[in-house]
């Protein structure tokens, strides 16, 4: 995206296609003056570094996501590219380059080498001139485990994406499209379909239930890039009672009525620092069935369960298929106005300290 502001930032890596987040932030930073671009294909050796070489040279890298420059499983080529990626970061800074981390996660999701990938996140946070999270629960958890300095971390919410799926139909409207009861109680998971996302602990919590259930359904939507983890999936949902499982890709039109359908959406992930799924059931005003976990904190209308074992996950969804749904209106500190003019002044910050 150009806008010809006046300050330059290269927000990285591109991952536009899987997730509006860094689009929708890009939109609202252009009219302050912030001209957001991204990388152009992948660049090997140094990627980052190289890309930053290109005219005009960006005053701040944004990073996101950085276990996407991190690229392999087994433990000796992970540790070589932690190594590389690091060198890659210190070189951007050394070129004069200012380094803001947005720390979606504390390290990658289900990955095989968490030790190397939290030493890689404890000296990424000593490199970042700033560090955002989206939340107090999550700027303590990285302050805790990465040992980052509390005064270079900034809390910004997370922006809504209510904009990005539209409004959602009456509850009637969304089940008959569905095809779903249009009176049995339902709780949801959406989204994708990976090990640390909990679906068979959630499976398991449901068959625990037994009679309690009742007329209660159990729907889960979404893709499961792990073709053995999706045969798991299928093999634990076939014989149990009042479970629908739609694996595959969710449309973005298919969404709302998910949603709208809805009494409860249960997310019992193993692990979570930020997620865009629970700011988006709050957006809808769907109740949340979440784990104690640091992102779990602020999380609005919703139901903490101790664990993701059997009984204390299964109490958490009756308790929440019992709770009203809250406003379907997104909380105005969500709003991609106020979180871009957030960024805009941390990046002024941060610039002005470098000076």
């Amino acid at each position: 995206m150009t806008g010809g502001g006046d300050m330059q930032v290269r927000a990285a890596p591109d991952w536009r296609q899987g997730n509006p987040y860094q689009q929708l932030l890009a939109q609202a930073l252009s009219p302050l003056g912030v001209d957001v671009t991204f990388p152009r294909g992948y660049r090997r050796g140094l990627p980052l570094w190289r890309d930053l070489r290109t005219a005009p040279r960006p005053e701040i890298l944004h990073l996101h996501w950085p276990e996407a420059y991190l690229r392999r499983t087994a433990p000796l080529l992970r540790a070589a590219y932690v190594l590389r990626t690091l060198t890659d970061l210190a070189l951007v800074k050394r070129g004069g380059t200012r380094l803001v981390w947005t720390a979606h996660n504390l390290t990658a999701h289900d990955t095989a080498t968490p030790r190397l990938d939290l030493v890689f996140a404890r000296r990424l946070a000593r490199l970042a001139d700033r560090i955002i999270t989206h939340g107090d629960g999550a700027r303590d958890a990285v302050v805790d485990r990465l040992g980052a300095d509390p005064a270079r971390i900034t809390v910004i919410p997370h922006g809504t994406f209510r904009d990005v799926y539209g409004p959602a139909p009456d509850r009637a409207t969304a089940r008959a499209a569905l095809g779903l009861d249009p009176d049995a109680p339902l709780a949801l998971f959406f989204g994708m379909i990976r090990p640390y996302k909990g679906v068979l602990p959630l499976l398991d919590a449901w068959d625990a239930l037994g009679m309690q259930r009742g007329t209660a359904r159990l729907m889960i939507a979404g893709e499961a890039p792990d073709p053995a983890h999706a045969s798991a999936t299928r093999a634990r949902a076939q014989h149990l009672p009042q479970v629908r499982l739609d694996m595959g890709k969710v449309p973005d039109d298919r969404v709302p009525l998910l949603l709208a359908a809805a009494d409860v959406l249960v997310l019992p992930f193993a692990a979570s620092l930020t997620s865009g799924t629970v700011t988006l059931a709050q957006d809808y005003g769907v109740p949340v069935v979440v784990p104690r976990t640091p992102g779990t904190a602020e999380a609005r209308n919703a139901v903490i369960a101790d664990d993701t074992t059997p009984g204390p996950l299964g109490q958490a969804i009756l308790q929440a298929l019992a709770l009203p749904r809250g406003p379907r209106t997104p909380d105005p500190a969500t709003g991609w106005d106020r979180v871009a003019a957030q960024h805009r002044a941390v990046f002024e910050q941060v610039l002005e300290a470098g000076t």
